[in-house]
């Protein structure tokens, strides 16, 4: 069995199809034109890190957020980038698992990371 967290144990092998579901969900969300940061759990998994995400954490600048908007649509996610702008903060569930959107002023200090043909810009901490 695999830790996760305080209070959830998961086989090796679910943990990696939850990072798996992450990583494809923002290559999804890129490839449809939407410029976001991924950061959280996620990041720290691209970087190497050894602790499974539990779900895809984005940050986006409110200029971004139409774009980011539209690549949801496209995968069946449907929010209004109102409604995104104004929470700020805001959990979503795709076909992929949980998505969670953060609305920042200025973005994390972030790098590139490449999947498979895709560039993904991930935040260092």
């Amino acid at each position: 069995m695999f830790k996760v967290s305080g209070d959830q144990i998961l086989s090796r092998s679910w943990a990696s199809l939850v990072a798996d579901r992450s990583t494809s969900l923002a290559v999804e969300l890129v490839h449809r034109g939407a410029q976001v940061v991924v950061v959280g759990g996620t990041a720290l998994w691209l970087r190497g890190g050894s602790r499974w995400p539990r779900d895809l954490d984005l940050a986006v600048t409110e200029p971004e957020v139409p774009g980011l908007v539209s690549a949801l649509a496209q995968i069946g996610v449907h929010i209004r980038a109102a409604t995104l702008c104004r929470c700020r903060d805001v959990a979503l569930t795709s076909a992929w698992g949980p998505l969670d959107v953060f609305v920042k002023e200025t973005l994390p200090p972030s790098g590139v990371v490449k999947v498979d043909r895709c560039t993904l810009v991930v935040a260092h901490d």
